[in-house]
């Protein structure tokens, strides 16, 4: 900021009528004191003091590195409108004294660097502030993580789109106005000066006629003139009269704006003779600088200035040469035949000089267009930032919410309605706000559907596989709440619907946790699958875990004196028919099979053997290794003939205790002697199950054997026991 202060910032005007001239660099500690009018008397004079900000701005920097709170936030502020102080001083500067392109050439390289410095600060600070405005948003924020994570990424978004276009339309119509507003000032402007060149010219011609060629009339008038250009606010380089020491034939006849030029008998224009005396001119003293190219007129350049002046084209248009303008009318005698051409006057200017106001316009238009273009471009991103802002929101929170039932559609997210959410973030008034609210209505719908259906129902919809049916191995879990109905009864509706979903919920958690799906409830009974190379250990490990919250239940309804349930579990695995099962209009995605027949069978069969959680003996197969299982006995389930061996789950090897391992022994060594008709032991390993451990299936067996010493079973009989109940 110091160096900013102490370097040059710009340089006063050139004097234009010197083109070797050089001019006085400005300091920013002096800019309010740069003499000129167009500084000292107007507003400016006091604006400039802000240049002061900028050393003030250095000391703050200095402080704050002893200052142990942070104060970021005040010091890209401060700074910010250090660099715009400094480059408001410096433009108009450049505005106000920048009168020539030679001003550009000269201005030292040291100008341009600090002001390019500047500038190029202050775009970066703009370019930080905006994305630092963005980073604060809490929501942007999460756009961006987002669009980080996201695996497909928009090659031009609707922010680059929107504020590209902004910018390009900005552009272009400031590129137009330029164009257009320079064009018509330069062409107003040129004629406006050529009319007081070319007045130049014709009064000097006119005073050469008048005259008659007296050197002392025509030379009072060129001094009149040079007194007269001193103090003029666009002087002239010099008048010039160039006549010719040859004889001039050349004669016309001007009759309103119409010149024409008299030939001979034959009709042939007069031979044009070289001008080549410096008759007269204001740069008195200064004649042997004057090139001697511009003190000569050749006959071919002279034809060529009366055909202007024939034409008319030298009011609208000067003679360019070099750094000048010439404004050149013809000099002659009047005549009875008509004007006898003697030479030329030649008013010139330097272009610089009679450009000036024009070059000021273009300084102030292309420097206010850039301006205007850079604010524009801010103002842009700002802009794109409102609009598009909450449209990107609003694609986050969709996002969200769309992620969400993506993780449940493939399995790696439990179905509760709780997880699919969407927030509002949207704090505009207008459309965008609207169709936010739509969504978050629709997602409402669907959350609130979701409870009532199965992952695979999702799954399948989400696949459009509504008619596509396939063969699959699934592990099935079919619960049943024993004493629900005596429960009930007495209660009203609502207390029954109550209880009920307080222990399908908790049943419901359970699976889910361990990797199943629930297919459907049906009054108390509940149908859950379990999918994968680990279906049949989920599936048992859920059966342990209902059956430990169940007892939880129990044990709280027996503190509170009310009354409570137990629960029968039947589980299998095999092959099903997966696939939409329904009319056209209402569709479930299910499973049917005789593996989900004689897993609701087995659930039922609980109630007759005393049992808790009954498995076959495929599902026995997949786990014996991390379970400790009893088998049961060995029977035909109703509308089945062929038997199948099923087996009691009691607890996991790792949880299991001495006593399980007793019960499963004794048990197993009553049905060996059981299935060998050997009623005695049998019967004594029951009995003693029972009276240690209070084991309903061995009472079940007690019963049977007694049944069989008095009707006795065949002399082939393979141990099979026929089920006559669901």
């Amino acid at each position: 900021m110091i160096t900013l202060f102490v370097l040059p910032m710009g340089m006063e005007s050139l004097s234009l009528s010197n083109g070797e001239s050089i001019s006085k660099l400005i300091y920013p500690y002096l800019l309010p004191f740069t003499p000129g009018k167009s500084i000292q008397e107007s507003p400016l004079h006091y604006v400039y003091f802000l240049i002061y900000f900028v050393p003030f701005t250095a000391l703050f920097l200095l402080i704050s590195l002893f200052i142990k709170d942070k104060v970021t936030k005040v010091l890209y502020v401060v700074t910010y409108i250090s660099f715009s102080i400094y480059l408001f001083c410096s433009v108009t500067a450049l505005i106000i004294f920048a009168n020539c392109g030679r001003w550009f050439a000269i201005l030292p390289v040291r100008v341009y660097i600090v002001f390019g410095f500047s500038f190029i600060s202050h775009v970066l600070m703009s370019i930080f502030g905006i994305l630092f405005i963005r980073e604060m948003n809490p929501e942007f924020a999460e756009y961006k993580r987002m669009q980080n994570e996201s695996k497909e990424h928009t090659k031009i978004s609707i922010k680059t789109k929107l504020t590209f276009t902004i910018i390009g339309a900005i552009a272009v119509i400031l590129v137009v106005f330029m164009i257009l507003i320079l064009r018509s000032y330069k062409t107003m402007f040129t004629e406006a000066v050529s009319d007081v060149g070319r007045s130049q010219a014709e009064q000097t011609a006119t005073i050469y006629d008048s005259a008659d060629g007296k050197y002392e009339k025509i030379s009072a008038y060129f001094q009149q003139q040079k007194d007269a250009n001193s103090y003029a606010e666009s002087p002239f380089e010099r008048i010039d009269i160039i006549t010719t020491n040859q004889q001039s034939n050349i004669v016309f006849k001007r009759v309103g704006d119409t010149v024409t030029l008299i030939t001979d008998e034959n009709g042939n224009e007069p031979v044009w003779p070289e001008f080549n005396v410096f008759s007269y001119t204001t740069a008195v003293g200064k004649v042997k600088s004057i090139p001697q190219e511009e003190k000569n007129i050749s006959a071919s350049q002279a034809k060529e200035y009366f055909g202007n002046f024939q034409s008319g084209r030298y009011k609208k248009q000067p003679v360019y040469y070099k750094e000048f303008c010439k404004y050149i009318y013809p000099v002659s005698f009047s005549r009875r035949d008509g004007n006898k051409l003697m030479g030329f006057s030649i008013v010139t200017y330097r272009e610089e000089i009679l450009m000036r106001s024009y070059f000021h316009a273009q300084v102030f238009v292309y420097t206010m267009a850039v301006m205007f273009l850079y604010i524009a471009i801010i103002m842009a991103l700002r802009i794109a930032d409102f609009i598009t802002n909450p449209l990107l929101f609003l694609k986050t929170n969709v996002r969200k919410t769309s992620n969400t039932l993506e993780e449940i559609l493939e399995g790696n997210s439990k179905i509760t309605a709780n997880q699919l959410t969407y927030i509002d973030s949207i704090k505009t008034q207008d459309e965008t706000k609207d169709l936010s609210k739509e969504i978050k209505n629709m997602v409402g719908v669907i959350r609130g559907i979701i409870p009532y259906i199965s992952f695979s129902t999702l799954q399948a919809a989400e696949k459009d596989q509504k008619k596509v049916s396939s063969s699959r191995e699934l592990c099935f879990l079919f619960t049943d709440i024993r004493g629900f109905t005596s429960l009930c009864e007495g209660k009203q509706p609502k207390d029954v619907v109550e209880i009920l979903n307080h222990y399908l919920d908790i049943e419901a958690e359970i699976i889910l946790n361990n990797n199943g799906d629930i297919d459907k409830f049906v009054g108390d009974e509940m149908m859950a699958f379990f999918a994968g190379p680990k279906k049949e250990y989920n599936a048992c490990k859920a059966a342990m875990e209902i059956r430990a919250a169940m007892r939880a239940q129990q044990q709280q309804a027996l503190a509170d004196g009310s009354d409570y349930i137990s629960i029968g579990i039947g589980i299998n695995t095999g092959k099903v028919v997966f696939g939409s099962v329904g009319a056209r209009s209402r569709m479930d995605f299910t499973s049917i099979g005789d593996t989900v027949n004689l897993a609701a069978r087995l659930e039922g069969a609980n109630k007759a053997y005393g049992s808790k959680s009954i498995i076959t003996e495929a599902v026995f197969e997949k786990l014996k290794d991390t379970f400790i299982c009893r088998e049961l006995d060995f029977i035909t389930v109703k509308g089945k003939t062929e038997p199948v061996r099923i087996y009691e789950i009691l607890q996991s090897k790792a949880a299991a205790t001495d006593k399980l391992f007793e019960i499963k022994d004794l048990f197993e060594k009553g049905l060996t002697a059981y299935r060998k008709q050997d009623w005695d032991k049998a019967e004594e390993m029951f009995h003693l199950c029972n009276e240690k451990y209070q084991d309903l299936p061995s009472i079940v067996f007690i019963d049977r054997i007694a049944h069989f010493r008095l009707n006795p079973p065949p002399k082939k009989w393979d141990g099979v026991f026929e089920m006559k109940v669901k």
